[in-house]
């Protein structure tokens, strides 16, 4: 019985042993990441800035705010992305190893990006430059001649700025005004009435112009 007993123990302590190999590796945690509305891009866990990991499985909720930005996450074994066009939320999966891991927008990669490390890989050193506001662009909505020396304009910016609008005809400007804001009306008032011909508007503003041609009969 003696004998027994002891090849009952020696099978448990093995069976337990066996177990205890074949167990998965624990998980590491939920990871937040978001991009948008905005020009931002972020990863974080329980609040805090992600800039390294130890390696291991991680549970990632991606919350894609903006149609113009993905979440691109890349590194040893990981590649995954949302789309540029679609927003929503997704979860993922990801295992983590010894290495550096980059996360971008794709479609502004060089201002909406991040990186962190994992295990015993040295932390990143790269410097992220801060995200930038998107060009201006300008439109002449409308034109309108208000004889016998003032034509009207009608513009629209997409964002806030300092306009100014031109007049010429044949090269040589006949009326100039200024307007700041997003959506304007620019009176250009000549000095003598305007005559028959072609003449020409221009908008400039926040490193952005358009123009319409205004012909006179």
């Amino acid at each position: 019985m003696k004998t027994l007993g002891v090849i009952l123990i020696l099978l448990c302590a093995g069976l337990a042993a066996a177990v205890s190999v074949a167990r998965p590796a624990s998980s590491g945690g939920t990871l937040q990441a978001t991009v948008g509305p905005g020009y931002t891009i972020s990863l974080d866990q329980n609040g805090a800035k992600v800039t390294q990991l130890d390696p291991g499985t991680y549970t990632i909720d991606v919350s894609d705010q903006s149609a113009i930005h993905d979440f691109h996450l890349t590194g040893p074994g990981v590649n995954q992305s949302t789309d540029i066009e679609g927003t929503g939320a997704t979860t993922w999966t990801v295992t983590f190893a010894n290495g550096t891991y980059t996360y971008v927008c794709d479609a502004h990669a060089t201002t909406m990006r991040g990186m962190f490390t994992v295990g015993s890989a040295p932390a990143p050193t790269t410097t992220v430059a801060p995200p930038q506001a998107a060009p201006v662009k300008v439109r002449i909505v409308s034109t309108r001649v208000v004889k016998p020396r003032t034509v009207r304009l009608s513009v629209t910016a997409t964002r806030r700025v300092s306009l100014t609008a031109t007049l010429t005809k044949t090269g040589k400007q006949v009326a100039r005004a200024k307007a700041t804001g997003t959506r304007v009306t620019l009176r250009l008032v000549a000095k003598t009435a305007l005559t028959k011909g072609r003449y020409v508007a221009r908008v400039r503003g926040g490193g952005a112009s358009a123009t319409k041609a205004i012909v006179l009969r």
